[in-house]
């Protein structure tokens, strides 16, 4: 195992997890002769490390293991001149400057598993029959007002489901919904049109996607791009009594034009499980009662399947240990800065 300066390779959890794969992972790192420090544990916003908090825990760590909530900026890394690796729990990687970490000589991994990207695929198709088949409203319908025979259901034939990002998840979705007998068409500026035929899908530009759908569900990494993609413009562009599904990041909607779209009936109903800030303050108007009944809320569950809470600390854990070692990580996110990661950061 590769030791910097003769010393025990310090590895910072940022958050540990504290179920049974995390628990094995931080013993086997400390089997490595590692010496593991623990953060805070994965509770709740009021856990979140500031950017100063940050700097002054990270100057002589060498192997960082981040959750999704953490932000990692170019002065946080620049206040740790001995880290070589940044390994991240989960795929989004927005809340890590990427290029910051390149430049510096970091390698950045995460977790891209497919317990992951097929439970949060399987996850968006069962919100957008939730909204078409009006589950919640007929639920309370039955158990709280007794209405019987009342409620509405959308006949799924037919309709178009239009899908921004038609990487790993959004392909998947494509695939499941399919056999509904669904137009499916999708964005996506780095998928080409042959790549898209293959999953049954049409590339169309987002104007169109927006026009035609009837759902609209969100797969997309957040970029400096596409942050905030679709707002005011985007949402009077739908079609009326649309429905939006967001399973991917918050940061991709304007959450005030998402308000604004439900309350004047633009769309139908929103389906969502990220949300930025996570969780939405007490007082967000997403969450005021008049849109209860247009709305259906997870706290960014999607892919929290028992298998993926085993599997995916457990790949956290061997993408460190193979920086440990000097190896490339299985799932590098900027393999531009293999060719000299080992040299730099104090290695």
């Amino acid at each position: 195992m590769a030791k910097s300066s003769g010393k025990s390779p310090v590895v910072f959890v940022t958050e540990p997890m504290g179920d049974e794969s995390s628990e094995y992972a931080i013993k086997k790192l400390r089997e490595e002769g590692c010496e593991v420090r623990l953060g805070r544990p994965f509770t709740d916003a009021e856990s979140l490390y500031s950017t100063a908090e940050l700097t002054s825990l990270v100057g002589d760590v060498e192997y960082l293991m981040v959750s999704s909530r953490e932000l990692f900026s170019r002065e946080v890394m620049e206040a740790a001149p001995h880290l070589k690796s940044i390994s991240k729990l989960g795929i989004g990687v927005e809340r890590i400057d990427i290029k910051a970490a390149t430049d510096l000589g970091i390698v950045v991994s995460n977790t891209p598993i497919p317990e992951n990207f097929l439970a949060v695929a399987e996850y968006a198709v069962a919100m957008i029959l939730s909204l078409a088949k009006g589950l919640k409203i007929a639920d309370r319908n039955a158990r709280v007002a007794g209405k019987w025979r009342s409620g509405r259901s959308v006949f799924m034939k037919g309709k178009t489901v239009g899908i921004i990002g038609l990487g790993r998840i959004g392909s998947r979705v494509a695939e499941l919904i399919r056999p509904f007998e669904l137009r499916v068409v999708a964005f996506d500026p780095y998928v080409d049109a042959k790549r898209a035929a293959s999953f049954g899908v049409e590339l169309v530009d987002l104007d169109t996607l927006l026009r035609e759908s009837d759902f609209i569900t969100l797969h997309a990494v957040v970029t400096a791009e596409n942050r905030n993609q679709l707002g005011a413009r985007e949402f009077a562009l739908m079609k009326p009594g649309a429905y939006l599904v967001n399973v991917a990041r918050g940061a991709l909607l304007d959450e005030a034009a998402l308000n604004d779209a439900l309350r004047e009936g633009r769309l139908a109903g929103a389906a969502v499980d990220v949300f930025e800030p996570e969780p939405p303050a007490p007082d967000s108007p997403l969450l005021a009662a008049e849109l209860e009944s247009k709305t259906l809320y997870s706290p960014h569950s999607a892919g929290m399947t028992p298998e993926l809470i085993y599997k995916m600390p457990l790949t956290q854990f061997e993408n460190t240990l193979s920086a440990i070692r000097g190896e490339k990580p299985e799932y590098v996110v900027n393999p531009a800065v293999l060719p000299h990661w080992r040299r730099t950061r104090g290695a």
